[in-house]
């Protein structure tokens, strides 16, 4: 069985698709793409929830869809067929995080909708042993002292894994993976990062376009024990609410304003987790984890917004 996190997930992105193409039947005819994700989606939703759940996510999905016809215009301004698919997995490896995509081609019109379940993360990207991080988010390749610094760690991870060791287990082999893992590889992060900065003066810009999306999208936050779903607006080229007045464009950061490491509420530095604040009101927390039991030869970055510019309109609705 999946985990209860990505059948929620994927559960949601069904209910939200779904919702979607009942509300447009009532302006004109809808094209659902039925793909493998559209597939897995649809068996998260109909075998791993219970007919309550069902219930709770259509109702939630229905009531941000609500939202969603409000914002744009285009929607509703001609009966012309409405595609609707669910984006594969993988897809918002290059930066494009929608997963509910609607577009209207007789407009050359496109928008999408990201879903979450119970939280509001960016991305999570990775690290590894052949992601060059730099040139996956901003199209500059990290250099060769950060290579030299971080696949010696990699490939005691790559021994690890080998021999099927757990996290946990890894003092038993004199190895720790905050002090020989996680330090040491945002170290070599955040010094290839400064890096890249000082040779880059446009960083800033395409990496808060890398993890907020480089495609305009809405972004669907379910709360399950709230009852509400919040509704964010990443307007960041200007291609959401084509013929409203409702959003305005978000402008993308210029320039760092801090790098460096988060420091907890006990006043101690972190040891998993940066901190990266930028100009127009910016800031995000790159925390570096593993979900597995087993060691990975790859790490996830969690990253989650710390403040959003006030430009970024928020809207709750209650279901």
């Amino acid at each position: 069985m999946p985990q209860i996190q990505v059948i929620k997930g994927k559960a949601f992105e069904y209910a939200t698709a779904n919702a979607i193409a009942e509300k447009y039947r009532y302006f004109g005819d809808v094209e659902i793409v039925q793909n493998t994700s559209y597939n897995l989606a649809f068996e998260y939703f109909t075998i791993y929830l219970s007919a309550e759940e069902q219930l709770n996510y259509a109702r939630a999905s229905s009531h941000a869809v609500e939202q969603l016809f409000l914002l744009e215009p285009m929607l509703t301004q001609d009966n012309s067929v409405l595609e609707i698919s669910i984006a594969e997995d993988g897809f918002g490896i290059d930066g494009d995080v929608r997963d509910v995509i609607i577009s209207k081609r007789d407009l050359d019109w496109e928008i999408g909708v990201s879903c979450k379940h119970n939280h509001e993360a960016l991305k999570h990207q990775r690290l590894s042993a052949n992601i060059d991080f730099g040139n996956s988010w901003a199209g500059y390749p990290v250099s060769q002292n950060y290579w030299n610094t971080v696949l010696p760690i990699f490939e005691e991870l790559s021994d690890f894994r080998s021999r099927k060791i757990n996290w946990r287990d890894l003092g038993n082999y004199g190895f720790d993976k905050v002090n020989d893992v996680y330090i040491p590889l945002l170290t070599a992060f955040l010094n290839e990062f400064n890096h890249l900065d000082a040779s880059h003066s446009d960083l800033a810009t395409k990496f808060m376009e890398y993890l907020a999306g480089r495609k305009d999208f809405y972004k669907f936050v379910m709360n399950e024990s709230g009852q509400y779903v919040d509704i964010y607006t990443y307007n960041l080229h200007g291609n959401l609410n084509k013929g409203g007045t409702t959003l305005a464009q978000v402008v993308l950061p210029t320039q760092f304003i801090y790098k460096g490491w988060k420091t907890n509420r006990n006043g101690n530095q972190s040891d998993n987790t940066l901190v990266i604040e930028m100009d127009n009101d910016w800031a995000v927390s790159l925390r570096l984890h593993s979900a597995a039991s087993l060691v990975e030869t790859s790490l996830k970055f969690d990253s989650q917004p710390i403040s959003l510019p006030s430009e970024l309109q928020i809207f709750r609705v209650n279901y």
